[in-house]
């Protein structure tokens, strides 16, 4: 049996790294059921190193000292040889090693010397520079291989990894390896038990030394593997496996236990780091299983990649993303019906060695554009222009496009062949997250869809899609706006149900808390056991919206959601520009869906638009599911013909408690003191409150009108004076409770109720005073409960009525909660 291990850079970073993978070389070299297994070893170079080397030819062609950058070289390898000793390999053996790494560090100190006095770098000697770190690992691994008496051959890839000559990307030329490698393969020999190579370069055939790219390790590890014939691939790193997602985007990514060969290329090419892209080909030829594993976590089972895993329960394996990708693009009306304009792009694209990524063409072939890597960006343009150059002088072509920034992401499974609807739910989600669409592909293999878009929304997208296909864990983030009786309470209904919720796969995590005063902004989540110490050691400045807004859209969260507790009617004129930063809004505040009937229909327009939710469900009859009952009835189809409601929790208690003979004057301070009242009890006492109310159950309905065509009769007796401070107001209510007395006493003397009604009818709004039969629904509504009745054409006679608490802090609360959770991205099985 053959095995082949290769170790990436984080696996060799120091000594500690080095001696564990001389023990996990050594575990894997003992027989299995009696087979002797071979081990071939390829290492990286120490962390870091690859860039230091890439960086030093920058440094030394802008006039920086080549000692400093040997001395760095020196210093690294030269600690990893003292730890090493410290830690009892054998000093014989780090001697050897030494020497090696100090020809090595000669040797670049010559090429340095070089580029210093010639002020260029040719490609060639670019990528000698480039493999030498991994030959200076290489002695170090051999060394503590050695003690452990596991004497490696070594394998210099000069001399057996043949490539062409394309440096910083070259290509393998697997029949010449197969055959340079027949010896080796075949041989019995000890000394040929464990065989240890450095990976990243090759040569070609006058010996050059080829670099693979960067990464390009692991498809080093694939190459030895092929020529080996080996029996499976392990490819070391510092990730437990491939990830449903990058686990530094998506918190909830989780390890993919198996894949399949072509979904693996696809992920890798499309971004996934733990794999180098083209690492795949070489085992795929020979069939080779291949396993992902973490040297940091050796026990983990990892991720093995091989040609039959077994059917995946959903259609999505997992998600990548390609960074730092500009798209080009070629249009014109003397590109339609022209046969030749897609092999004479990328033809253009071959000659400057440009990879293309992904292509979309337009149906009607006026346009076609494409994605390079945004470093080829400028060479793609101009390749173009010239290509194109007489169909550009004729007007046939427009100027070549090019845009940067851009990022591609992809969802890649191969179930995906065989379900429907996966496009629809990954632009779904997309949409879901404000991401804007620039340009879609999907291969004939039907395994990838991948889209264009912009590289500021990445995260969020990606956390959003895989939401959507994995029901992971759903964050909203919560910014409230009005941290008084109502907020305060929400903030505590939160903070009980946080753990509950997490068992649920939602994190409501409060990541803002504002009062007139202060702001307080943590977009990591705010401690809800502490929100009041912390938002008091804000500083004491007017609140204002406009900056929250900017620092919250500046964050691009997946699901910001502004809670708005107040009964500000600035703020509620602010709720477009809220929608417009990206938010959903949550409000009891009535001000937004009672103002005039442009803002009305503006405020939707946009919030669709935007796809963004509008929920006030509180609005009316607070945690009472109102509104969604008579939204509900309208949809279906029925008709209203009269809605008359008790919708103010004040008035109810108020007028409940003058039944008890308790007089008004009292009975309105007790509501005040229980919360039911607003912050100033004339609003309810006017009328104005339920009018909203009223008002704006009618615009449910499709009543075209505004709060002015509501009629008003105030329960309060013309002339009576309501002007004032509110407390000097309220001791002057001494002086109605003989008026309300009287009124309660000639309602009960007819058999009936004095209660304060909202009526919809007719295609107008009236609130006032009412005598209730004993007959009617709302006859026992007192104590602070709201009830709603709606006689429709199919609740007839009998209408159907919604009853129970409707005013207080704790209720209101529960309503904006439940609407809160209504912002989640709930999401179905993906069958």
């Amino acid at each position: 049996m053959i095995k082949v291990m290769k170790f990436g850079g984080t696996s060799v970073g120091d000594a500690a790294r080095i001696l564990e993978v001389g023990r996990l070389t050594a575990l894997a070299a003992i027989s299995t059921e009696g087979a002797p297994v071979r081990i071939g070893l390829v290492v990286s170079a120490v962390t870091g190193v690859t860039n230091r080397l890439i960086a030093s030819v920058d440094g030394v062609l802008q006039g920086r000292p080549v000692d400093g950058f040997i001395e760095e070289f020196t210093n690294i390898h030269a600690g990893i040889i003292a730890d090493l000793a410290a830690a009892g390999i054998d000093q014989d053996l780090l001697a050897s090693a030494e020497r090696e790494i100090v020809e090595v560090t000669s040797e670049f100190e010559n090429l340095l010397t070089g580029i210093r006095l010639l002020q260029e770098c040719s490609p060639g000697v670019h990528d000698h520079i480039s493999s030498l770190g991994e030959r200076a690992s290489t002695p170090l691994v051999a060394a503590v291989l050695a003690g452990r008496g596991l004497f490696p051959r070594r394998l210099d890839p000069r001399a057996f990894l043949l490539t062409d000559s394309v440096f910083g990307n070259a290509s393998p030329i697997m029949e010449e390896i197969d055959k340079r490698l027949a010896d080796i393969r075949a041989s019995t020999a000890s000394e040929d038990r464990v065989m240890l190579m450095p990976g990243f370069f090759g040569a070609d055939i006058r010996g050059k030394i080829t670099t693979l790219g960067r990464g390009g390790s692991d498809f080093s590890a694939a190459i030895l593997a092929a020529g080996l014939h080996a029996d499976r691939l392990e490819i070391w790193t510092d990730v437990d496996g491939i990830f449903s997602a990058d686990p530094r985007m998506v918190a909830d990514a989780f390890v993919l236990d198996e894949i399949s060969y072509a979904e693996a290329m696809e992920l890798a090419f499309f971004g996934a780091k733990v794999l180098h892209p083209r690492t795949i080909a070489p085992v795929v030829a020979r069939g080779i299983p291949t396993v992902i594993k973490n040297s940091f976590n050796p026990d983990h089972p990892g991720t093995l990649i091989h040609a039959s895993p077994p059917p995946s329960e959903r259609p999505v394996r997992g998600l990548s993303t390609l960074s730092g990708v500009s798209m080009i693009g070629l249009s014109g009306a003397g590109l339609r019906g022209v046969p030749g304009v897609a092999a004479r792009v990328f033809s253009a694209m071959a000659q400057k060695n440009i990879s293309v990524i992904l292509i979309a063409q337009s149906s009607s072939e006026y346009s076609i554009c494409f994605c390079v890597a945004t470093n080829q960006r400028v060479d793609a343009v101009n390749a173009l222009e010239h290509e194109f150059i007489l169909e550009r002088g004729a007007g046939l072509v427009n100027p070549i496009e090019s845009v940067g920034d851009l990022s591609i992401l992809s969802v890649v499974g191969d179930e995906m062949r065989s379900r429907r609807g996966i496009a629809g739910i990954f632009f779904g989600a997309l949409a879901d997250a404000d991401v804007n669409v620039i340009a879609i592909s999907q291969g004939f293999s039907e395994r990838n869809i991948s889209t264009v878009i912009a590289a500021p929304d990445t995260e969020r997208a990606m956390r959003i899609v895989h939401h959507f296909f994995f029901n992971t864990r759903q964050a909203v983030q919560v910014f409230l706006v009005g941290s008084g009786a109502v907020g305060g309470r929400l903030l505590e209904q939160i903070r009980m149900q946080q753990v509950h919720l997490a068992a649920q796969q939602v994190d409501v995590r409060v990541c803002g808390i504002a009062s007139k005063n202060r702001m307080l902004l943590d977009f990591g989540g705010i401690t809800l056991d502490t929100w009041k110490k912390r938002l008091s050691e804000v500083p004491d400045t007017p609140f204002e919206l406009l900056p929250m807004l900017t620092k919250i859209s500046s964050a691009r969260l997946l699901n910001p959601v502004l809670v708005d507790c107040t009964d500000s009617g600035a703020i509620a004129k602010s709720y477009e520009a809220i929608f417009e930063a990206g938010l959903h809004v949550v409000t009891p505040n009535k001000k937004a869906n009672s103002a005039d009937r442009a803002y009305y229909r503006s405020l939707r327009k946009t919030a669709n638009r935007r796809r963004r939710q509008f929920l006030y469900e509180t609005n009316v009859g607070a945690g009472l599911p109102i509104i969604e009952t008579l939204k509900n009835l309208i949809k279906s189809g029925d008709r209203l013909r009269i809605c008359r409601g008790i919708l103010s929790g004040s008035l109810s208690y108020v007028f409940g408690r003058l039944e008890d003979g308790v007089p008004f004057s009292q009975a309105l301070e007790e509501a005040r003191s229980k919360g039911f009242t607003e912050p100033d009890p004339r609003d309810d006492l006017s009328g104005l409150d339920v009018a909203r109310k009223c008002l704006i159950l009618a615009r449910e309905v499709g009543f075209n009108m505004d709060l002015s065509d509501v009629v008003i009769d105030s329960p309060i007796p013309a002339g009576f004076d309501l002007s004032g401070p509110i407390d000097n107001f309220l001791n002057r209510c001494r002086d109605l409770d003989a008026h309300f007395a009287t009124r309660v006493a000639e309602a009960r003397k007819l058999g009936m109720a004095l209660r304060f009604v909202g009526t919809i009818a007719d295609g107008g709004c009236r609130v006032g005073l009412a005598n209730i039969s004993a007959s009617e629904a709302l006859f026992q509504v007192r104590d602070g409960e709201n009830a709603v009745s709606f006689l429709t054409d199919r609740y007839t006679p009998i209408p159907l009525t919604v009853r129970g608490y409707g005013a207080g802090p704790d209720v209101t609360a529960a309503g904006v909660f439940a609407d809160l959770l209504r912002t989640v991205f709930w999401n179905t099985e993906v069958l």
